[in-house]
């Protein structure tokens, strides 16, 4: 289990030297994320951001003179990670959500499946086989005979008996739940 790091409160000489670094550029790099987001609510977030970083980072800062670049580096870096992670989050559009058909089984569809999945469980076993392997997962004849063994007209009868017993199974408002007979 990994622990999350813990910060220690900065000192006073660390707080002035923070402060007296970023604080001269401060006003300059929210115009420069406000020109680059074109959002002022945004910009403010990413500034914030911003400074965190470099409060995180300001061990890194080689030169107290390139301040003003780090901090600008540091922003242009999280404006555009921000742009990368908003491809994946997009803004919710309450309309557009509405408008959007449902990727959910239709009640219909779902009544219907659960009918045949109700019809197809009376089927003796073969049956039962043979007509899934044919129609639900595509197989050939030849395919389910080498499955099943048999011949390969033993293997169309079967197919044939479960289609017409699913087809009066499903066509019957009120399907009998009577075991059916063995092939």
């Amino acid at each position: 289990m990994t622990e999350t790091p813990v910060h220690t409160p900065l000192d006073t000489t660390q707080h002035a030297r923070f402060c007296a670094l970023v604080e001269p550029h401060i006003e300059a790099v929210g115009r420069f994320v406000h020109a680059l987001t074109r959002n002022r609510e945004e910009a403010r977030d990413i500034v914030s951001d911003v400074l965190l970083t470099a409060l995180e980072k300001i061990d890194t800062l080689k030169s107290e003179q390139a301040s003003a670049s780090w901090l600008f580096s540091i922003a242009r870096n999280t404006v555009y990670q921000r742009k990368r992670r908003q491809k994946f989050w997009g803004f919710f559009d309450e309309k557009q959500a509405a408008e959007r058909p449902s990727e959910a089984a239709q009640p219909d569809v779902s009544a219907d499946v659960a009918l045949l999945h109700e019809a197809l469980a009376t089927l003796p076993e073969a049956q039962r086989e043979a007509i899934t392997l044919f129609e639900i997962a595509g197989l050939s004849l030849e395919e389910i005979r080498d499955i099943q063994g048999g011949t390969l007209s033993g293997v169309k009868s079967r197919v044939s008996r479960a289609r017409e017993t699913l087809k009066q199974r499903l066509t019957n408002d009120q399907m009998t739940k009577q075991p059916m007979t063995k092939n």
